[in-house]
Order: structure tokens, then C-alpha cells, then sequence
């Protein structure tokens, strides 16, 4: 019988302590994160990397000694060859080819042909509004901060997070 008390008695003693426990657990408070100034460092952030990829492509064109026009959203177009057909309009279907390359001179995609119904932000945004400042048959150069590019993400192949590219740009008749 003894012994069975103390079965019985265990279990409650050690619920009894593990209660009394729990209630000497200080609470500690943390302050919540202050939602402008998260949203204010990331604005920050961002406007530092633009500032910096503005910088770097500054001097790229500079050093080519390009004269390139700026497009309201940081993309660049130098037409090296006018073509002879009509300026490329809101959804036109092109034929284009190109080749693509990072900043640094790496080849991302040597050649490539592709269909692109201009307005359709195909393949990039930057890419669809140079287009758009060119004429049926042109040849170009575009240089495409990565916002304007691939952005954060890449392509999911050959484009890597942020990089800033340079597509130089045949539009077929």
C-alpha cells in the first residue's frame, strides 16, 4: 500500500512543481518592429543599389563613348543603324534577334531569335520601351539597369539576380 502511495502521489507532486514554475517565468516584451522604418530601410536599400547601377552604367557608356538616350525608367537606346522601315509602334509583332551580355562582358545568351508583340513587356520592360524608340529594320544597343531587366530574380537560367545587361538588338523587316 506504501508503495502505491507513492505512485500516486509523484505525478501529483511533480504537476504541482511544474506549475509553480511556469508562474515564476518572467515575460519579456519585445517592441514591435516599427513598420515605416522597415519599409523606409528597404526604400533606402533600393534607391542605393539604383544609385550604384546608375554609377556603373554611367560609366560603361562613358568609356565606349556612346550617346545614348535615357528612357524615363533608366533604360538606355543608342539606334547604330536606322532602319528603313516605319518607327516601331504599340503592338507591333517584331522579329528580332539579338545577343545578350552582362556589364562585366559575359555572354548570357549569344544568339537569339525571338517574336515580341511590342507593349507586351516582352522579354523585359526596359527592352519593350527601348523598342518602342526605334524603326522597322534598326540595329541597337540597350543597356537595362536590372530593374528594368530581369530584377531580383533572374531569369531562372543565365540572367542572375540584379545584374544589369546589355542587349544588342536587330529588329527584322
Amino acid at each position: 500500500m506504501k508503495h502505491t502511495a507513492h505512485r500516486t502521489l509523484l505525478p501529483l507532486l511533480l504537476a504541482a512543481v511544474l506549475m509553480a514554475a511556469c508562474r515564476d517565468v518572467p515575460v519579456v516584451e519585445t517592441e514591435a518592429p516599427q513598420g515605416n522604418s522597415l519599409k523606409e530601410n528597404l526604400i533606402n536599400a533600393n534607391r542605393y543599389i539604383a544609385g550604384s547601377e546608375e554609377a556603373q552604367i554611367d560609366g560603361y557608356v562613358g568609356r565606349r563613348g556612346w550617346q545614348m538616350q535615357k528612357l524615363a525608367a533608366g533604360a538606355r537606346v543608342m539606334e547604330t543603324a536606322r532602319g528603313t522601315g516605319r518607327a516601331v509602334e504599340y503592338e507591333d509583332t517584331l522579329h528580332i534577334s539579338y545577343r545578350l551580355e552582362a556589364i562585366d562582358g559575359q555572354t548570357l545568351y549569344g544568339s537569339v531569335d525571338d517574336t515580341v508583340v511590342v507593349g507586351r513587356l516582352q522579354p523585359t520592360r526596359g527592352l519593350d520601351a527601348a523598342l518602342r524608340t526605334l524603326h522597322h529594320g534598326s540595329q541597337a544597343v540597350v543597356v537595362l539597369p536590372s530593374e528594368q531587366g530581369y530584377g531580383v530574380a533572374g531569369d531562372g537560367d543565365r540572367v542572375g539576380p540584379r545584374m544589369i545587361l546589355i542587349y544588342k538588338i536587330k529588329i527584322h523587316n
